[in-house]
């Protein structure tokens, strides 16, 4: 990048739309319905997908020659990423850059 040592670290997002959609067709398939699930089961229900598809995606990206400093790999619900994933989100509701409302925004 202009010269510059740059670092893209990788990562997978366990909230991203496209996550929870594949999460849910797996549940439809066993004929359960997210909304059947506790917050925590189905948290661990994205778990399990990240263990079966997270390294699917990073052996995309292997392929692709990302130039990625792959021992900085992180997920959204590791522990300190998830802190500051909190964190931050509080910060930006606290400064009303963020706010909840009834329909999904992108």
């Amino acid at each position: 990048m202009l010269g510059r040592a740059v670092l893209w670290q990788p990562g997978t997002d366990h909230a991203g739309i496209a996550t929870q959609m594949v999460v849910e067709r797996q549940l439809n398939a066993q004929g359960i319905k997210r909304t059947d699930l506790s917050r925590g089961a189905f948290i661990e229900r994205v778990w399990r997908w990240k263990e079966q598809s997270g390294g699917t995606i990073n052996a995309q990206m292997r392929r692709l020659g990302d130039s990625v400093d792959w021992s900085r790999d992180r997920f959204t619900m590791d522990a300190g990423i998830s802190r500051t994933v909190i964190e931050v989100f509080v910060r930006l509701h606290e400064k009303g850059l963020i706010y909840r409302g009834k329909r999904l925004v992108n």
